[in-house]
């Protein structure tokens, strides 16, 4: 039950569920969806692939060499021990394509769980993160052609900043916002 949900950080008590949402086509951090093979990898390698989730702010591809990023931590929400979702959230966006396009926080819910308010407990558990952090206006963005995310950002108090077109570090239309934190 949603109610029952909370922030967890990666764990292998996940592992199995974690893996059934890959198969359903879970993706986060704006990804594809990972082939057989890859969710193969991931499933072998799980404790390398959970202590690389964090390491210099980038959502490791599996068999991939790491990438610079900025510091971040991931986040699942869960329901005991079922994975539901994941979120991502850095303390600074200094850099151009988080700073216009990635913001503080990405996220996003498994196929099997979306539509059932999971998204905006989920932005919610994370703002009160945010808040812990001193992080006093938190950045998100989402696809335009994404109303439920867009419905998300503003349950969770959502200020609509701007349309923004595709970019270099963008392939689709976006939209930006900020979440006040009083």
């Amino acid at each position: 039950m949603i109610e029952n949900s909370f922030l967890a950080r990666p764990h292998p008590v996940f592992r199995d569920s974690y893996v059934e949402a890959l198969r359903e086509g879970f993706v986060w951090a704006a990804r594809a969806p990972l082939d057989a093979d890859a969710i193969a990898f991931v499933s072998s390698h799980f404790p390398d692939y959970l202590a690389r989730l964090d390491e210099d702010g980038q959502m490791p591809k599996p068999g991939g060499p790491s990438l610079s990023g900025v510091p971040s931590i991931t986040y699942w929400l869960v329901d005991g021990s079922a994975f539901i979702g994941a979120v991502n959230i850095r303390a600074r966006i200094d850099t151009p394509s988080l700073v216009h396009f990635g913001g503080h926080v990405g996220y996003a819910v498994r196929p099997s769980r979306q539509g059932r308010g999971y998204g905006r407990r989920q932005l919610a558990l994370a703002l009160d993160i945010c808040r812990g952090m001193g992080l006093c206006v938190p950045r998100l963005s989402c696809a335009q052609d994404n109303p439920a995310s867009r419905r998300v950002i503003e349950a969770n108090g959502g200020v609509l900043l701007r349309h923004c077109p595709p970019a270099w570090y963008a392939p689709y239309p976006y939209l930006l916002y900020e979440i006040p934190l009083l």
